[in-house]
């Protein structure tokens, strides 16, 4: 695009600009030439601020701010929008949210940028006590070390706004400082603001827009002396050596970079031009007396928004501002901005168009999207010649080497073949005809399925074996948040060197400054960003908590606010630990788990465990059912989450047979919080709260008695949305929060932080469904089911003050184990005649360790211990229980290891129909399965089998075995026997979905099982089924006569699907050998559509 074509598309842009209602119509014809910047980042002061001062310390939240936009007060200083508004608009975005409104801004909100502009503030302290410009920068800094929502890659397109609009020369007169001294000072807010441009430019961020100062002697608050006539030309004088050095500035800076990274914009002349042409431009409105404001003070006393002690408004409002082009005494109406932001609009885009966005780059690089290219298994030593072999074969798919190596992103090669690269859509299909790759997959984000738990299972630590030896030889590896090593639960006091077998490394950085011989390995992954001063330190808390539930040693007195006290300990509390970051703010990206699989393998971990999910995929675009696959070659267990979307059906997640995939059950505790009220009446509800009240009684209120608003676009009052509610409504008192509408979200997050920081006493939240798990409350506070809560909003408005007190969370029996509610649901659509999820554990209301860079409530005694639900939580109960069976038997196979533990669990008690789809074989029992009597193995050549049977290809199975290049490309479904009968499997349970119509079910199922009990022994088979099903097995009594031995069985399944059943028949085989082994396997029948 030449400088022609360049200048006509900025002009077409200004054109639009007039012709459709402001910056609105752009949009475009950014898309059209590839400009479009994805994020904006804002510094200054009133005329760029939208939100950022407290409400009780500005008149910018005070009636009649906001009228045109958004019809109430809404914190920017004029009637509608500003300047930051208008350039957001202009490069295609969302104006950015204010800093003070992170917290309280979903992550989508986020993602545009942020506003750190202070209205009142300069690049020195002003008058008003709020961040000067160099704290904003500061707060912006801090942002981007914490690293947990920019990164260094969202700078390219990025722009920077850096507003002054001359509060320190403001403050320089108010402190009558001689006028000598003006031209020295003005020297000196030049300097300073050259200073903040280059530090800025040196945090990342490429390209930077600095308005001119605009003449400040045509503000109203100068003008009036001529009844709004004239300027004054002698404070303009100084406004424009302030614009000559600051351009100077700048052109300087601009030398340095070797590259237009800054630009002033002049706002002075633009100011100029409207009030010389009256604003007469297309499509905007004629401003008759540009210099006179529209909202003024009815006396010299008072200005916009006075109001006497009275309450009685002393301003007036002209009948129109958008014939005004100034507000109050120094803003611009939106009118006015929208008027002026057109001139400097244009010299902005011809800017930004000629230097950096370059429209065929930025298109190609906005369509180029992260894949993950697999190739099979990595060849012996093939991590030296990898990198270059997935160059080549990335070069010739593209034909450009110079392209293929700026898009290759990583390359797997330990044990993984295959690599990350930017890929368009012709190039992923052209990738995935190419021999030797076996799938092209987009990389996606998942998530992370977010002490007395091991006493509950039986696992009672004085009363159950263990070799301390043995089980320091373990090592598990967690994929998850990073770790927080300074835990208690961490203490490596007692233990020896790490085992021989470890090859890991312990990769330090912020927070994470050593590994000891607890934790004796620490990687993360961030491919997306790999440039980033990342860290394996846990700033979320949930990896710590997982890994302490799985190895954490054992620590007294652990409770959260005194809550649920006791010890609290790891399964396996000598075992080793390996934590692998993954999961970083956006979520677990499939392209930095692989990576953390490859490693981990190598590394020398002998279990896996993964607490993250997503949607269910075919085995080969699945991440974790790749890196599991080749865990499992190389004899580690991977225990993954199911998922917590249930209850419904089809709703669990890892999937592969491989795996082992645990549900969340209940312990026998639950934790109440009862709220009394004014009339006698209490409401039970549920959460973690550590407070004692201090009074008796509290003053009750709901959030839509305490709104001072009216709902709309700034969120709903009645569930006590941010922004929603006055502080004085607030103060000192219980708040009763409604949830559960659709434009309340649906959600209950937050309530207590937006009410602790509004001064609130405690907080009562309705939920719109009934839930099973305990939320920890920055405040004293309760969540009541949707009844209970009606009942409350009830007594509110029946009286006149309504009282409440919320007690202390007391702790509770209750009968277990029992399916959690959010516990994800089978059967599954990838391999539909294996029964997922396969086991269940605790996994609701589980307290261990947690990092202290992520506190609960932010206060110093939470900061240790907390209390978590989840499948995530139930994964590591699993996994510890399959570190302390390899404990014991350190030569079997994870197929074998996962066969004991499934057979050996207990059936749960329960009267839902769909039992075995939530929980498998049963809640995990630790102590049994060390010694399982029998064990259903399998190899990974039935695993190979299997996927021949599942209708995978045969080449891309050959790439999944190791060895050479020939062994893979000899593999042939045809060549290999399959297994019998549907699933094809020799799985611990069994599982068929059957067809739809009809009401006869008749199947067979074919098993073998190996002797791995003591000497000689003989199994008779039980057999369970509903009234009007046959179950026969064949044969019924087995006997061995040494450990090792192998016999196969069968199981043949006849009967009638009756009506009752609803599409579900549940019935189990189990063997006995009348010494203490029971083995049990479930058996389950769905016929889909009947539920």
């Amino acid at each position: 695009m030449d400088s022609l074509i360049k200048v006509f598309f900025c002009l077409s842009v200004f054109l639009l600009l007039g012709e459709i209602n402001g910056v609105e119509g752009s949009d475009k014809n950014q898309r059209m030439y590839g400009f479009r910047p994805t994020k904006l980042f804002v510094f200054g002061d009133s005329y760029a601020d939208t939100g950022n001062i407290k409400k009780s310390l500005s008149s910018s939240w005070k009636f009649p701010y906001g009228i045109t936009f958004p019809g109430k007060p809404a914190g920017r200083f004029s009637d509608g929008r500003v300047s930051t508004d208008f350039l957001a608009k202009f490069v295609g975005i969302k104006s950015p949210i204010p800093y003070f409104w992170k917290d309280y801004a979903g992550k989508k909100r986020l993602q545009y940028g942020m506003n750190f502009a202070y209205g009142g503030t300069g690049v020195f302290n002003t008058q008003v006590p709020l961040p000067n410009m160099t704290t904003q920068i500061d707060f912006f800094q801090n942002i981007l070390t914490a690293g947990d929502i920019y990164s260094s890659s969202d700078f390219t397109s990025s722009v920077a706004l850096v507003s002054v609009a001359g509060n320190d020369y403001s403050t320089f007169i108010a402190r009558n400082r001689p006028n000598s001294e003006f031209p020295a000072f003005i020297k000196q807010v030049v300097d300073q603001t050259e200073v903040n441009l280059r530090r800025i430019h040196a945090l990342g961020v490429k390209k930077i827009a600095v308005p001119l100062l605009q003449p400040l002697g045509c503000l109203p608050g100068i003008t009036v002396a001529s009844s709004f006539q004239r300027c004054n030309e002698s404070q303009n004088a100084l406004v424009k050596l302030h614009n000559s050095l600051l351009q100077q500035a700048v052109a300087k800076l601009n030398d340095e970079t070797k590259q237009s990274t800054f630009i002033t914009i002049d706002l002075y002349n633009a100011f100029l031009t409207v009030f010389k042409n009256k604003g007469a431009n297309p499509g905007s409105t004629t401003f008759q007396s540009p210099l006179k404001p529209c909202c003024v003070g009815v006396s010299s006393e008072y200005f916009c928004g006075s109001v006497d002690e009275k309450g009685e408004k002393k301003y007036v409002i002209c009948d129109n501002p958008k014939a005004a082009f100034f507000w109050d005494g120094s803003h611009p109406t939106e009118e006015g901005w929208r008027s002026n932001m057109s001139l400097w609009l244009f010299i902005l885009c011809f800017y930004l168009v000629n230097t950096g966005f370059k429209a065929e780059t930025q298109d190609e690089f906005d369509k180029r999207e992260p894949y993950i290219v697999y190739m099979g298994d990595a060849a012996e030593k093939y991590i030296v010649e990898a990198s270059e072999n997935h160059h080549n074969l990335l070069s010739k798919v593209i034909g450009d080497e110079s392209k293929a190596r700026e898009i290759r992103m990583y390359s797997y090669g330990k044990n993984i073949d295959g690599f990350v690269a930017r890929l368009l859509p012709n190039e992923v299909e052209m990738l995935s005809r190419e021999e030797g790759v076996i799938s092209v997959f987009k990389n996606t984000q998942r998530q992370l399925h977010t002490t007395r738990s091991w006493d509950f299972l039986g696992f009672v630590e004085s009363k159950y074996r263990r070799s301390e030896a043995i089980e320091s030889n373990i090592i598990v590896g967690v994929l998850d948040t990073g770790i927080y090593i300074d835990s208690p639960s961490f203490d490596d006091k007692g233990f020896g060197p790490p085992p021989a077998k470890w090859k890991g490394k312990c990769v330090t950085g912020n927070n994470l400054t050593r590994c000891n011989n607890k934790v004796i390995g620490a990687r993360y992954y961030h491919l997306k960003r790999p440039d980033y001063n990342d860290t394996a330190a846990d700033y979320d808390g949930h990896g710590t908590h997982i890994t302490s539930t799985i190895a954490g040693v054992a620590v007294s007195n652990a409770n959260l606010f005194g809550i649920a006290n006791g010890t609290a300990r790891g399964g396996v509390p000598s075992a080793r630990i390996a934590t692998y970051k993954v999961c970083w703010e956006e979520g677990c990206s499939d392209m930095d788990m692989l990576a953390a699989f490859d490693e981990a393998i190598s590394d020398g971990v002998d279990m896996i465990s993964i607490s993250i999910g997503g949607a269910s995929l075919p085995f080969f675009e699945d991440p974790i059912a790749i890196g599991s696959f080749h865990a499992m070659k190389r004899g580690i267990l991977t225990t993954c989450s199911a998922g917590n979307n249930g209850p419904g059906l089809y709703t669990v997640s890892n999937l592969a047979p491989w795996v082992m995939t645990v549900a969340a059950n209940s312990v026998d505790r639950k934790f109440e919080t009862v709220v009394k009220l004014g009339n006698g009446d209490t409401a039970t509800g549920i959460s973690v709260n550590g407070f004692n009240p201090k009074k008796k009684m509290y003053p009750l209120t709901s959030g839509f008695l305490a709104s001072n608003v009216t709902a709309g676009d700034y969120g709903e009052p009645s569930a006590c949305e941010p922004g929603t509610m006055g502080e004085d409504k607030v103060m000192g008192k219980v708040v009763y929060c409604e949830v559960g509408r659709e434009e309340a979200g649906g959600s209950s997050e937050g309530q207590d932080h937006i009410i602790k920081s509004l001064k609130g006493a405690g907080v009562i939240v309705q939920l719109l469904e009934p839930t099973d798990m305990a939320t920890s409350t920055l405040i004293p506070g309760s969540y009541v089911l949707y009844e209970v809560g009606t009942k409350i909003s009830d007594y509110i408005n029946s009286t006149k003050n309504p009282q409440a007190v919320i007690l202390k969370t007391r702790t509770t029996k209750m009968v277990a184990p029992s399916i959690a509610s959010f516990s994800a649901r089978g059967p599954q659509r990838i391999s539909p005649n294996i029964l997922k999820p396969d086991i269940s554990a605790p996994g609701l209301n589980i307290l261990a360790a947690y990092s202290k860079l992520a506190t609960v409530t932010v206060h110093a005694e939470d900061t240790l211990f907390s209390i978590m639900s989840g499948t995530s939580m139930a994964c590591p109960h699993a996994a510890a229980a399959a570190a302390y069976v390899k404990s014991f038997h350190p030569d079997w196979s994870p197929a074998a290891i996962k066969s004991a533990l499934m057979t050996t669990a207990t059936p749960m008690r329960t009267k839902d129909i769909e039992a075995e789809l939530s929980y498998g074989s049963g809640q995990i029992n630790p102590r049994r399965a060390i010694h399982p009597g029998l064990v259903y193995d399998i190899t990974e050549t039935s695993y190979l089998s299997f996927l021949c049977k599942e209708g995978y290809n045969s080449t891309s199975i050959g790439l999944l075995l190791g060895g050479s290049n020939e062994t893979k490309k000899e593999y042939r479904c045809v060549d290999h026997k399959q297994g019998l009968g549907s699933d094809g499997l020799n799985y611990p349970s069994m599982h068929k979905q059957v067809g739809s119509k009809g009401t006869n079910v008749s199947e067979t199922f074919y098993r073998t099982v190996r002797s791995v009990g003591y000497g000689p022994s003989t199994y008779v088979a039980r057999v369970w089924a509903p009234k009007g099903v046959r179950v026969v097995v064949e044969p019924r009594v087995m006997s061995f006569v040494k450990p090792g031995e192998e016999k196969h069985f069968k199981v043949v399944i006849d009967g009638v699907m009756e009506e009752a059943m609803r599409g579900i028949l549940s019935a189990s085989v189990e063997w006995d050998d009348s010494r203490g082994h029971l083995v049990r396997s479930p058996i389950l029948l769905f016929q889909a559509g009947k539920m």
